[in-house]
């Protein structure tokens, strides 16, 4: 009984830690969904602060937990930039890449950042 025990504990062990997320496979870059607020309340005159404050709360909640891991941090600042491959991302130069915001530059893309080195988070407009 006790050998049927232990086994039943070595196959569950072995196949919790297979499901475990491996080092890296965490996106700090999409940022939570935040639209949502506006798209589903457009009469609502406050839909936006509420918009801006779910941003705002999500990308603190990001700085917390990539400083945890010494990773890059967020800005607090959500920007509306084009879609990239859009004309108007081409002619200005800036694209929404993945929910982070992207400057066009000689050889490809750089990531934007904020005075405090922090990167751009995005929404598409």
């Amino acid at each position: 009984m006790r050998l049927v025990f232990v086994i039943a504990i070595l196959v569950l062990s072995f196949s919790a830690g297979a499901q475990s997320k491996h080092y890296g496979d965490i996106s700090y870059a999409q940022p939570q969904d935040c639209s949502v607020i506006t798209k589903q309340n457009p009469a609502n005159p406050y839909a936006y602060l509420f918009r801006n404050y779910c941003e705002q709360s999500d990308a603190r909640l990001k700085q917390t937990v990539a400083k945890l891991y010494g990773r890059p941090q967020p800005s607090t600042t959500v920007l509306t930039v084009p879609a990239h491959g859009t004309p108007e991302a081409k002619r200005y130069g800036v694209a929404c890449m993945g929910g982070l915001v992207m400057l066009r530059i000689k050889n490809g893309w750089e990531q934007a950042l904020d005075a405090d080195r922090r990167y751009y988070t995005c929404r598409t407009n």
